[in-house]
């Protein structure tokens, strides 16, 4: 990701983008969207903190919370806990991504 002539890696430009509400849904959306092709804690953590936020855009919430459901996939799974923290809705998606891993394997 490219800030005016500074370059941020990668995953850390796209967690400040899910992260900023002064950015664009679009723009948020698609950093979502995009962290799914990423593992570790700050970036399961970014999407945590979205999908358990009561005040989150809907579009941002449920890319935020299939990347989500994806990483936890082929990272291991979901401790409960963490699933009760997330927003009814994104906790479905999560389950549902998680239910989808398991029946293709």
């Amino acid at each position: 990701m490219r800030r005016g002539s500074v370059v941020v890696p990668q995953p850390a430009g796209l967690l400040s983008v899910l992260l900023n509400r002064a950015a664009g849904v679009d723009e948020r959306d698609d950093a979502a969207m995009d962290l799914e092709a990423y593992s570790g804690e700050h970036v399961v953590k970014a999407l945590i903190d979205v999908t358990s936020s009561p005040v989150e855009d809907e579009l941002v919430l449920d890319s935020a919370a299939e990347s989500l459901g994806r990483i936890l996939a082929r990272d291991g799974g979901c401790p409960e806990e963490l699933l009760a923290s997330l927003r009814p809705d994104a906790k479905r998606m999560v389950e549902e991504m998680l239910r989808a891993s398991r029946q293709a394997e």
